[in-house]
């Protein structure tokens, strides 16, 4: 089976007598630039000189499809350094594919760039971009790029594969599993309200961590691959939205419910040291969203085999819809949903 997608064109609107960076480079030599040389990687791209690329499966296995779309001032700041916003413009996709246990293989994608951005700003952002793609071992396959004067923006399609059968789905949990995360909740949502000038008090290496969560997730490839290595019963998604609201899409999957103790989710020591000062910060732990981390159930002894990649956070009930939170002082309550939204 072979497919093809579309390749880079690029589509520069252009309001008569500008003279931004768009209209003075030219599309193609902008492509031969900055996008060209991170598609030579595969021979599928075709160098980005035809119409689409043209790829084929490995044998044995089916294609993953994962987009995302990412919109100045609402996924990512404006301001922030284009290296960093490229990094998260992959890496948000990465973790879609690690949880359905896929390996990473091509990206196409779509730009939609401000008019008043300079080519220094798009040559950071494609270097950056090309450097993330070869840690990830991913290709860029092609895509579109327009000029706006609107809000930058993103739209990033990746295909992963994994053989044929074995996708990790969020449709397996059952009453009795352990509930898990990877890495530490909150870090990101915190590392936003950092930038906004909130939280004075944290120490520079704390404020430098929850910060650099914020900028770039970390894909949790290693644990899917344990995931896929163990060959058992897994539920699995990516925490994007928030704990609070995200679990619930394993349960309406699953037709289970979750119990969730609240002294068990971990935190990095910056996140302890917010909490020090301010206890309210729990609703951005657990509803801020941007963690990128997964959550897994799965009977007990498949989640202790995946060892200390995971903590233990909870466990699947049969209450279908139900999340209660177990908080600090034994109480049982309701988890609200929360999270974030992407249409407020």
């Amino acid at each position: 089976m072979r497919f093809l997608i579309a390749s880079v064109k690029i589509c520069v609107l252009v309001k008569p007598g500008r003279t931004d960076m768009a209209a003075r480079s030219g599309e193609f030599d902008l492509i031969a630039r900055h996008f060209a040389p991170i598609a030579q990687r595969d021979p599928a791209a075709l160098s980005l000189k035809d119409d689409a690329a043209v790829f084929s499966p490995p044998t044995g296995c089916e294609v993953v499809v994962t987009t995302d779309a990412l919109v100045a001032d609402v996924h990512f700041r404006n301001i922030d350094d284009p290296g960093l916003i490229a990094q998260k413009v992959l890496r948000v996709n990465m973790s879609d594919l690690a949880a359905m246990g896929a390996r990473p293989g091509g990206v196409v994608l779509t730009a939609g760039l401000n008019r008043d951005l300079s080519e220094d700003w798009i040559a950071q952002f494609a270097k950056k971009f090309g450097d993330d793609c070869a840690a990830f071992s991913v290709s860029l396959l092609g895509g579109d790029t327009v000029g706006t004067s609107g809000p930058t923006f993103f739209s990033l399609t990746a295909f992963g594969y994994v053989p044929a059968g074995k996708a990790l789905r969020r449709d397996q949990a059952r009453p009795g599993d352990l509930l898990a995360v990877t890495g530490t909740l909150g870090d990101s949502a915190l590392g936003l309200s950092v930038l906004m000038g909130n939280h004075p008090n944290l120490d520079d290496t704390e404020q430098a961590f929850l910060k650099d969560r914020y900028w770039v997730p970390q894909p949790r490839m290693s644990v899917s691959n344990s995931c896929m290595d163990l060959d058992c019963r897994f539920s699995v998604m990516d925490l994007s939205d928030g704990l609070a609201g995200d679990c619930r899409k394993i349960c309406d999957t699953s037709h289970v419910g979750m119990t969730i103790y609240q002294d068990k989710i971990p935190l990095s020591p910056a996140a302890q040291s917010v909490l020090e000062k301010d206890q309210s910060c729990w609703s951005q732990i657990l509803g801020g969203g941007d963690d990128y981390e997964l959550l897994i159930a799965g009977a007990a002894d498949d989640i202790k085999a995946l060892g200390n990649q995971v903590t233990v956070i909870g466990s699947v009930t049969d209450m279908v819809g139900q999340v209660d939170l177990v908080g600090m002082d034994g109480k049982m309550a309701e988890l609200a949903p929360g999270g974030f939204d992407h249409f407020k």
